[in-house]
C-alpha cells in the first residue's frame, strides 16, 4: 500500500508542473509568438497574403520569419515554416544550394525566381503541439541551420 500512495504523491507533485508549460501549438499566431517573446526575442505578429498567421522574430542576431500551413479559415493551424531569405543577386549558383541540400537533414535551401537564396524548416505540429523544451530544439535546429547557410553561401 505505501507503494501505491508514493506513486499518488509523485504523479501529483508532477502535475502542477506539467501544467504550467503548455504545448506550443499553431492553431494561432500567438502560441509561437509568445514562444520567442518568452525567449526575449522581438516578435512582429501579423497576418501573411491570405490572411494566416505570421510571425516575424529577431532572435539573438538571426532575423526569420514563421508561416503557417495547414490553416482552416486563418486560424487552426497545424503546421509552420521557420523562412529567411538572402538577396545575393544569382551569385550563388544552384549547384551550391544542392550541395546544400545534400549534406543538410533539417533545413533546405533554394534559389528564388529573382535569384536570391532562401533557406526553410517545416515544423508539423499537429493539433496538440509540440512542448516547449521539444519546440526551443527545433528552433536551435533552425538558428544553426541559418548561420550555418549564411557562411555556406557567403553572406
Amino acid at each position: 500500500m505505501n507503494i501505491i500512495k508514493a506513486i499518488a504523491a509523485c504523479a501529483a507533485l508532477m502535475l502542477p508542473g506539467a501544467a504550467a508549460a503548455q504545448n506550443v501549438v499553431a492553431t494561432t499566431g500567438d502560441s509561437v509568438a509568445d514562444f520567442f517573446k518568452d525567449e526575449g526575442a522581438t516578435v512582429d505578429l501579423t497576418t501573411d497574403s491570405v490572411g494566416d498567421p505570421n510571425v516575424k522574430v529577431e532572435y539573438y542576431g538571426n532575423d526569420f520569419s514563421v508561416y503557417y500551413y495547414g490553416c482552416d479559415n486563418n486560424t487552426s493551424c497545424n503546421a509552420i515554416q521557420f523562412f529567411s531569405g538572402y538577396q545575393t543577386d544569382g551569385s550563388v549558383r544552384l549547384a551550391k544550394i544542392n550541395e546544400w541540400n545534400n549534406e543538410n537533414r533539417f533545413a533546405r535551401g533554394y534559389i528564388s525566381e529573382e535569384g536570391s537564396a532562401r533557406i526553410e524548416m517545416d515544423v508539423f505540429l499537429g493539433d496538440d503541439g509540440m512542448s516547449p523544451d521539444d519546440f526551443a530544439q527545433a528552433v536551435s535546429l533552425w538558428t544553426r541551420a541559418m548561420q550555418d547557410f549564411e557562411t555556406f553561401i557567403d553572406w
